[in-house]
């Protein structure tokens, strides 16, 4: 190989040892024709499952699987080894720009989940050595590939696209696979690690690394067979272990299909994929937006925006990348070395966001009148010069982005001989943790980790002035007689506007401009805040009309027999009261509507109600610091409906169907529990199926009432026809509006809301 060289032939063992140095044992010198690494520009892993699964498919079939792009190493880029090994460290040549997920789906395949008694990796991919009757229907696939992960051990479903498994394929996949001890209900219940699962829905599984190891014997499956004995103790494991089905299914005569079976699994070896290499004149070359910047542009090896812009067409198909995830890759492709400090903080929002708020945090001049917007792509190419400037050519203009990058230099811990632990964004988010996050002792009005996330992605303008105030109170101490109040009205406030917000950068300006940063520091500058953010002008508001507990309580009224089988959120609670004057109806539908509309489906107050709970259940759980896969079907709990779905939904020719549809999907009959015990109370009633330990925790108890008897009415009752029937759906919905109506004099109590309004 040569420095000019523009293409390598690679094989799928090149490939996964980039990750996995220890497969190279045998190679020329030890090592790859090229060991190639992530750069800090490229995004994380987004592939899903079935993408994973699908590729291998491809690859036993013999399918093309694309063309990987290198460049030699890019200078001032960090390096990465993948998701799943740990690489080469300092032995790396090449920089992978495009075939990100194709590599780490590849380096998947040859690693062994039973390599080290000791290593737990969060990720198994198994092939199905006798798949027949597991396909689905209309699957595309010839090969039953099956990836477990941390997030779901026990496997997904065989559709081509994500199919997760069904709470009740769980329970049934821990009791009869897997021979767990300990039940989901159970407090102590710790969910399987992959090594110790295989996929529940397959006919033999094994995993595809032992396969791809015995690949170049003669006998695959003697070799198999091997392995098996070698690793555990076949006659003592019972029938619906994966390895005793392995090794019953490959006692006797081997038929036709694993003959076929074996003949792919060795032409994998032969498989090669190209990796092209960018020239380095590509990224030498001068750009135009730096011609424009010097008369000359000095010279140099590489030029980052060239490098950037590549990064883009690849991802984009010769088009820019639009959001969130643009916007982090540039800043990494800037900043080297801040996903390093991000990595290194113990609790954090997502990344992405910690970088973009982080930045505009430091760009932020607490002076100034008003907030610092959304960076986009020109003003980040502005901050970050495409070359130095000489200095006889420095204006004002160029040591204003001077002075721009060095704030988010120091933000991030990214100058020289700096700490990346000592570094600002560390002690802001510390602060912000600190004032958010539930604690049983310190903070129990505070919120789980997951609800601190959700504020930061979906109301980035919020925590983006949280965190402002953050770095103010570590420039000016708050005084310890005000922590407390001040605490629980920041609370008040972020999760107001989050959850029941209009325009939440039009409150945050509003916000700036009442009062500077620090005054916001002490308890009563929080006197009329939300308010103040009701009316905006030109027709926008901050927040919706909230209303106390009390008056919550006189608008959604409570329902009588005669109202009973017509009962309708807007007839009832809107049109009724006002019928025949259009005045009146249209001032209670701008009053109060917009807050029925939301509060009977805000998850995230059923989330905040239920934290003792969740911290009891799920601990710190984040769904962004899991090593699974990121999607939100990973949340290891699930909303149960404590009137089963199924009284309600599936019932014909019924009287008060429409009724308990309408509380039936409110919070006020949800409750939070594991993934794996949702719907394992079938159709049992809630009397029944709710432990009284769990009564105050499920906020199922009306001071000295148990609610759960409301929650067990039956199918019967709902098609109605008795006095007797009416009156238990009467008194079910009368318990759901109960409960809904105690959830938001929960957080209405807890957060000072009412010195708020």
């Amino acid at each position: 190989m040569t420095d000019n060289e523009t293409a390598h032939v690679l094989s799928l063992r090149d490939i996964a040892a980039w990750q996995f140095p220890q497969l190279a044992q045998g190679m020329k010198n030890d090592r790859p024709p090229i060991v190639a690494a992530i750069p800090s520009l490229q995004r994380g892993a987004v592939w899903k499952p079935q993408q994973v699964e699908l590729l291998w498919d491809s690859i036993l079939r013999g399918f093309p699987i694309g063309a990987l792009v290198v460049s030699k190493v890019l200078k001032n880029q960090q390096s990465h080894p993948g998701k799943h090994g740990t690489g080469w460290g300092d032995g790396i040549s090449h920089h992978l720009l495009d075939g990100q997920q194709r590599c780490n789906a590849i380096a998947l395949g040859f690693q062994d989940p039973f390599d080290n008694t000791d290593s737990a990796p969060h990720t198994a991919l198994w092939l199905d050595i006798a798949p027949e009757g597991h396909f689905a229907h209309n699957s595309s696939r010839a090969f039953l590939l099956r990836l477990c992960t941390t997030a779901h051990p026990w496997g997904y479903g065989t559709q081509d696209t994500l199919e997760k498994l069904s709470a009740h394929q769980v329970r049934e996949a821990l009791r009869d696979d897997y021979d767990w001890k300990q039940q989901p209900q159970d407090d102590d219940y710790q969910r399987p690690r992959p090594k110790d699962t295989w996929p529940h829905k397959a006919g033999v599984p094994v995993p595809l690394a032992w396969l791809l190891q015995g690949a170049a014997s003669p006998d695959l499956w003697g070799h198999l067979r091997q392995r098996l004995t070698r690793q555990f103790p076949i006659n003592t494991l019972h029938s619906r272990h994966w390895a005793r089905k392995a090794w019953n299914f490959l006692q006797p005569a081997i038929d036709g299909s694993l003959h076929d079976l074996a003949q792919a699994l060795r032409a994998t070896a032969h498989v090669r994929v190209v990796a092209l290499t960018v020239p380095p004149e590509a990224l030498s070359r001068p750009t135009r937006q730096e011609t424009q910047q010097h008369d000359q542009p000095p010279l140099g090896e590489q030029r980052i925006a060239n490098v950037e812009h590549l990064f883009q067409r690849l991802n984009a198909g010769g088009t820019e990348l639009r959001g969130d995830e643009l916007l982090y890759s540039m800043i990494k492709a800037y900043w080297p070395g801040i996903e390093t400090t991000i990595d290194l903080l113990p609790r954090r929002p997502p990344a992405t966001q910690v970088a973009l708020l982080g930045t505009r945090v430091a760009l932020t001049d607490a002076a100034q009148d008003k907030p610092r917007g959304p960076l986009g792509i020109s003003q980040l190419r502005a901050i970050a010069p495409y070359a130095p400037m000489q200095a006889a050519t420095q204006d004002a203009q160029e040591l204003q982005r001077q002075g721009e990058e060095l704030r988010i230099q120091h933000m991030f811990a990214l100058h020289a001989n700096a700490a990346p632990g000592a570094a600002e964004i560390a002690r802001i988010l510390t602060t912000v943790d600190g004032w958010l996050l539930y604690d049983a002792h310190a903070n129990p009005w505070g919120l789980p980790p997951v609800l601190r996330s959700r504020m930061a992605e979906q109301c980035p303008e919020m925590f983006y002035f949280l965190m402002l105030l953050a770095r103010a109170s570590l420039q000016q101490q708050m005084a310890a007689r005000h922590e407390k109040a001040v605490r629980r009205r920041l609370l008040g406030l972020a999760t107001a506007v989050h959850w029941f917000g209009g325009d939440a950068p039009a409150a945050v300006r509003k916000l700036w401009e009442m009062k500077p940063l620090a005054q916001w520091l002490t308890p009563q500058s929080f006197d009329g805040v939300l308010a103040q953010l009701k009316d905006l002008g030109d027709g926008r508001s901050g927040i919706i009309d909230l209303r106390s507990p009390r008056g919550l309580a006189k608008i959604v009224e409570v329902p009588q027999a005669s109202t009973l089988q017509d009962w309708n959120w807007w007839n009832t609670l809107i049109v009724a009261p006002a019928q025949g004057d259009d005045d009146k109806q249209a001032e209670r539908h701008e009053r109060y509507w917009p807050l029925l509309e939301k509060l009977p489906y805000c998850e995230p107050l059923l989330m905040y109600c239920q934290r003792r709970w969740m911290a009891q259940r799920f601990g710190d759980y984040d769904r962004h610091l899991d090593n699974g896969y990121w999607d939100d079907h990973n949340r290891p709990w699930d909303f149960d409906h404590i009137l089963p779905q199924k009284m309600f939904s599936d019932v014909r020719s019924a009287k008060y169907l429409r009724v308990c549809q309408q509380w039936g999907y409110t919070i006020g009959n949800l409750h939070i529990l594991r993934f794996e015990e949702n719907r394992s109370r079938q159709d049992s009633p809630a009397t029944e199926s709710i432990a009284d330990a769990h009564l105050d925790m499920a906020w199922l108890r009306d001071g000295d009432k148990d609610l759960r008897p409301a929650f067990s009415i039956s199918r019967e009752d709902v098609r109605g026809g008795t006095d007797e029937q009416r009156n238990k759906v009467l008194g079910f919905v009368r318990a759901a509006r109960t409960r809904m109506l105690r959830l938001y004099e929960e957080w209405y109590t807890q957060l000072d809301i009412e010195r708020m309004l």
